[in-house]
C-alpha cells in the first residue's frame, strides 16, 4: 500500500494518519445516525413529540443522506475530492451542533436532514478517495476496516446513546460528533492526497437530481403519513402525494438516460453485477437501520429497561458486526474473490432475521442475542463486498458514481426499511393494544388511540403494563417482514457472477476501449473476433 500513496506523493508514514481520519468521520457520522435509538424515548418526550415522530427523526437523516450521496459521488469524480471532503464534514458538524439545539420535535428533524446530507456525501466521498488510491484487491482489507466502523458505528449508536442520556443528556447524543469531526477535518487537511478529476467538461445533472430527491421524499411521506399516521391513504392530499411521487421518479429515470453526464449512470446498470449489486443493496438497506430504531422502544417501553441496559443488549450485534467485517475483508483481500462472502452474509442475516422474527414480552434474551449476532455478522460480511463487487467491474472515471449508486440505494432501502418498519409495527400495535385492553376489560385511553401510547402509560401501573405487553408482542411482524425480503435478496446475489479482484486501481486498457464501444453501441475488434 505504501507504493500506491507513494504515487500520489504521500509517504507511507502518512497512509495510516489518512485512514485513521477518514474512518474516524466515517464512525462518529454513521453512529449519529443510531445514537437517537435509545435516546428516542425521552428526547420525543422532553421535546413533546408523537409516535409518528419516532420513525421522522431517523427516516429525516436517511431520506436527506440518500438524496445527498449521488450527487456527492458525482462531484467526486469531477472536482477537488479533498475539498469536497472536508466541506461535507463541515456540512456533517453544523447539522449535529444544530439538531443538539432543537427546542421543538419539528426543529429536530429538519436539522438531522443537515445532518443527514454531510452523512450521505461523507459515505459517498470517503469510499470513493479510497477507491482511487487503493487496488480493488488491496482495498478489500481496507474495506474490512471501513464496514467494521460502519456496522459497529450503526450498532455501537444505542449503546453509546444509552450511557450518553444517563450522564449527560439527550442533547449530547448530537454534540458528540461535533469536536471528533473537527479533528478528522484537521488530519485530513494535512495528510490526505488524492489524484485529480479524469473527467474533462464536468456537468452537474441538476434536474436529475431534483426529479430523484422529489420522487424519493414524497414516496417516503407518504408512507409515513397515510394509514394510521396523519391522514387516510386515500385522502385526496395523500393521493396527489402518491402520484406527483411516481411521476417524479420516472422522470427521473427518462432524464439519467438522456443526460451526458447522469447523476445515476444507468448504463453501468447493463453490467449483471453491478444491477444485482443494486438490489441487495436495497434489501440490505431494509434491514440495517430499522432494528436499531425499534429494539430502543421495544428493550425501553415494552421490557421497562433503562437506556443504558437497553443498549448494552445489542452488544452482541456489535460485536459479530465487528469480527466479521474485519475478518472477511482480510479473507477477501487474500483470496482475491468476493461472492462467497456476500453469500453466506445474506444467509446469516436470513437465519437471524428469522430468529428475531419470534420477538415478544417473554422472548427470552439469550434468543434475541443469537438472532443479533447473526444479522450483525451477516451485515459485516456482505456490506462493503457489495461495493467492493461494483468497484471491481468499473473504471476509474466511474469510480465515485458508481460507488455512490450501491450507496444510494443501500440508503434509499435504509429509508423505507425504517418507514416500512413504522408502518408495520404501528399497525401490529394498534391491534395489539386493542385486543390487551379488551381482554383486560379496561377502556383504552384516548392518548393511547392517538398514538401517544408511551406517555398515557404514565397515568397508571396497569395501563403501563398492558401498552409494554403490546409493544413487545408487536415488534415481531417487523422482523418477519424483514426475513422475507433478505431471502429474496440472498437468491438474487446467489445468482451473481464472481470473479477475481484486480490488482491495478483503474481497469485494464483493453476493458476501458470495450466500455467506450458499449457506450457508443458498437462492439469492439477483439469482442467481435471472441
Amino acid at each position: 500500500m505504501g507504493k500506491i500513496f507513494s504515487r500520489w506523493g504521500a509517504p507511507k508514514n502518512e497512509t495510516m494518519d489518512v485512514i485513521a481520519g477518514l474512518l474516524l468521520v466515517m464512525f462518529v457520522a454513521v453512529m449519529s445516525l443510531t445514537i437517537v435509538g435509545t435516546a428516542l424515548p425521552v428526547m420525543l418526550s422532553s421535546l413533546h413529540g408523537s409516535e409518528t415522530q419516532y420513525a421522522w427523526v431517523v427516516t429525516s437523516m436517511l431520506l436527506s443522506s440518500t438524496a445527498a450521496t449521488p450527487i456527492a459521488g458525482r462531484l467526486g469524480d469531477l472536482y477537488d475530492k479533498k475539498k469536497l471532503l472536508i466541506f461535507f464534514i463541515a456540512i456533517f458538524a453544523l447539522g449535529s451542533l444544530l439538531a443538539g439545539a432543537s427546542v421543538t420535535a419539528d426543529m429536530l428533524i429538519l436539522m438531522r436532514i443537515v445532518q443527514g446530507a454531510g452523512l450521505g456525501a461523507l459515505m459517498a466521498m470517503v469510499q470513493t478517495v479510497m477507491a482511487v488510491i487503493t487496488s480493488p484487491r488491496e482495498r478489500g482489507k481496507y474495506n474490512g476496516y471501513f464496514g467494521a466502523v460502519v456496522t459497529v458505528a450503526n450498532v455501537s449508536g444505542p449503546i453509546v446513546g444509552g450511557f450518553v442520556v444517563d450522564l449527560l443528556g439527550w442533547r449530547w447524543c448530537l454534540w458528540i460528533s461535533v469536536p471528533f469531526a473537527i479533528a478528522a477535518m484537521v488530519v485530513l487537511a494535512k495528510k490526505l492526497r488524492v489524484p485529480s478529476s479524469v473527467i474533462e467538461n464536468p456537468k452537474i445533472d441538476y434536474l436529475g437530481s431534483t426529479m430523484g430527491t422529489a420522487g424519493v421524499s414524497l414516496l417516503l411521506i407518504y408512507m409515513s403519513m397515510g394509514g394510521d399516521g396523519i391522514m387516510a391513504w386515500t385522502s385526496m392530499p395523500m393521493m396527489v402525494m402518491a402520484i406527483l411521487g411516481v411521476i417524479a421518479v420516472i422522470a427521473f429515470v427518462f432524464v439519467e438516460l438522456r443526460a451526458d453526464q447522469p447523476i445515476v449512470p444507468v448504463r453501468l446498470l447493463a453490467n449483471q453485477t453491478v444491477t444485482l449489486a443494486v438490489l441487495a443493496s436495497i434489501g440490505l438497506g431494509l434491514v440495517l437501520n430499522a432494528p436499531m430504531v425499534y429494539f430502543g422502544q421495544y428493550f425501553q417501553i415494552g421490557r421497562q429497561m433503562s437506556p443504558t441496559a437497553s443498549g448494552m443488549c445489542m452488544l452482541p450485534m456489535m460485536i459479530a458486526s465487528f469480527v466479521f467485517s474485519t475478518f472477511t475483508g482480510r479473507m477477501v483481500s487474500s483470496v482475491g474473490r468476493w461472492k462467497r462472502f456476500v453469500v453466506s452474509g445474506f444467509v446469516m442475516m436470513v437465519a437471524g432475521l428469522a430468529i428475531l422474527s419470534f420477538t415478544g414480552k417473554s422472548t427470552p434474551l439469550v434468543v434475541l442475542w443469537v438472532g443479533m449476532f447473526l444479522l450483525g455478522a451477516g451485515q459485516g460480511s456482505s456490506m462493503q463486498n457489495l461495493v467492493l463487487a461494483v468497484q471491481n467491474t468499473v473504471p476509474l472515471r466511474d469510480m465515485g458514481a458508481s460507488t455512490a449508486m450501491v450507496t444510494f440505494f443501500r440508503n434509499l432501502g435504509g429509508a423505507m426499511g425504517v418507514q416500512f418498519a413504522s408502518l408495520i409495527f404501528n399497525m401490529s400495535l394498534a391491534v395489539q393494544l386493542r385486543r390487551n385492553f379488551a381482554e383486560a376489560g379496561v377502556k383504552m385511553p384516548p392518548k393511547v388511540a392517538q398514538g401517544h401510547s408511551a406517555s398515557a402509560a404514565a397515568s397508571s401501573p396497569q395501563i403501563a403494563h398492558l401498552v409494554a405487553d403490546s409493544f413487545a408482542d408487536a415488534m415481531g411482524t417487523i422482523f418477519i417482514a424483514g426475513t422475507v425480503s433478505t431471502l429474496i435478496c440472498l437468491i438474487l446475489v446467489a445468482f451473481m457472477k464472481s470473479s477475481s479482484l484486480r490488482d491495478t486501481i483503474d481497469a485494464p486498457v483493453s476493458e476501458q476501449v470495450a466500455e467506450v464501444f458499449r457506450e457508443d453501441g458498437m462492439e469492439s475488434r477483439s469482442q467481435k473476433e471472441e
